[in-house]
């Protein structure tokens, strides 16, 4: 009876901090995404995850904690190695996946491309690193087509969808492939120019089915 209760007490603080940590990261995600909009205008470009994943996830993630507390509530089972251990690193699993979806961005700046995966782990590189670019068809019609920024040395700067997050890089791509040089984004007239062609005509037809390489100014 006694570990029963020991049971309930732990799932019951499991929920109550869990729940904690959703909240919390569901504000901090909606403040970030209204500083998004804002940062628009200064030529920084954010993409987060999209609220639909947060949401389905928030509504996961409460179920296991709640269940097993109802269910040591219930009955007396006491401690279930299988269940309970199952459980929570189930549990640990969901609330890293949340995690990872609720707090990571790409950031395409004037200074360059940031990513961070949800958990602290942020890389850098000035837009000047960027040396090949690669436009991949897809063959399932319901994948998209990706574009893969690397450098000069191999390494992968970004790969991503381009009717999502992509158009911002791409543009700034095409204006260094038209000008020899990376566009300067504080420099209104080559900002406003670089917004002009973030669309997939702009774009696009600038890379598809071409070699493009030989950009980097710096090696990273």
């Amino acid at each position: 009876m006694m570990m029963n209760y020991t049971m309930i007490a732990l799932w019951g603080v499991v929920n109550v901090l869990q729940m904690y940590k959703m909240v919390r990261s569901i504000i901090v995600y909606e403040i970030n995404r209204r500083r998004d909009k804002k940062l628009y205008a200064k030529n920084i470009y954010i993409t987060r995850s999209d609220r639909s994943e947060i949401i389905v996830l928030a509504v996961a993630l409460p179920m296991t904690p709640a269940l097993m507390f109802m269910v040591h509530l219930l009955g007396d089972i006491g401690f279930h190695f299988l269940y309970d251990v199952g459980a929570f690193l189930f549990t640990c699993f969901l609330l890293y996946v949340f995690n990872e979806t609720a707090g990571s961005y790409t950031k395409i700046s004037p200074e360059g491309f940031e990513e961070d995966n949800g958990h602290d782990n942020k890389t850098f590189y000035p837009l000047n690193a960027i040396d090949k670019v690669t436009y991949t068809q897809s063959s399932d019609s319901e994948i998209s087509d990706s574009v893969s920024f690397d450098t000069k040395s191999g390494k992968r700067i970004a790969r991503f969808g381009p009717i999502y997050e992509g158009y911002p890089l791409l543009a700034m791509t095409r204006f260094r492939i038209e000008n020899d040089r990376w566009p300067d984004m504080n420099n209104p007239e080559e900002a406003a120019q670089v917004k002009a062609w973030m669309n997939w005509s702009s774009t696009i037809p600038h890379i598809k089915d071409k070699e493009i390489s030989g950009l980097a100014e710096v090696d990273m």
